[in-house]
């Protein structure tokens, strides 16, 4: 039996580079990569058609989804057959009061993330020097009208009802100190539908702070779905 094709999607980034230490700590069975976003403001469903055409091929396939694409696998699970899906600290209904879509301006997104911000919002305040300087540098690698497009995304999503249809086996993994999305949003989504939930030890950016955490919870889950 061939290797299980894991597919992550990336974060608010969009750029796939950050889960380096994710994909060095996956269990030996999991085929892992990941799929960048093209540096345009695009909506859900357009990157759904870039993230389609560059999916690997054959069964069976998980998607990992972190953050700001939640959305963006759940609009991919239209197009192509999945035997899981993963929600790393994610949301199908805006996490965050949608009115806050009109105080994002670009001009703010250029100027550099102070390394406290980095800690206390995205890696939590015992993360590494090199770690914080690569989510730092990563971000700012992205344009600052790129980054306000995919914020003002999350404020506007409303999936709840595409959520509540699919019937993709799925688990949500929450990191325990995530100070972004609030667990109001694994909340609502465990009232849409069925769904397992793992909490896990770490910040918003779990995925890059617990690799080790985030898989000891993700490979139980998929070893108990016989299509995986």
């Amino acid at each position: 039996m061939g290797k299980t094709s894991i597919v992550l999607l990336p974060g608010l980034d969009g750029t796939g580079t950050l889960f380096a230490r994710f994909i060095l700590a996956a269990p030996p069975q999991f085929a892992v990569s990941s799929i960048g976003l093209p540096p345009e403001a695009l909506n859900y469903d357009e990157l759904a058609d870039h993230v389609a055409r560059n999916l690997p091929v054959g069964d069976p396939l998980v998607v990992i989804a972190e953050s700001f694409s939640g959305p963006l696998a759940l609009a991919l699970a239209v197009q192509r057959p999945m035997a899981a899906l993963v929600l790393c600290n994610s949301f199908v209904v805006a996490p965050r009061w949608p009115a806050l879509r009109w105080l994002i301006w670009p001009v703010f997104l250029r100027l550099p993330l102070p390394r406290f911000v980095v800690r206390r919002y995205m890696l939590g305040e015992a993360s590494d020097d090199a770690l914080v300087d690569d989510v730092a540098r990563v971000v700012a690698s992205v344009p600052a009208s790129v980054l306000a497009a995919r914020l003002r995304d999350v404020l506007n999503a409303d999936e709840a009802g595409s959520f509540a249809r699919c019937t993709v086996p799925t688990l949500y993994i929450r990191g325990t100190e995530d100070r972004l999305v609030p667990e109001s949003a694994s909340r609502r989504m465990a009232a849409l539908r069925p769904m397992s939930i793992a909490q896990v030890s770490g910040p918003h950016f779990l995925l890059q702070a617990n690799p080790v955490g985030a898989w000891d919870a993700i490979t139980p889950f998929l070893k108990s779905l016989p299509a995986v």
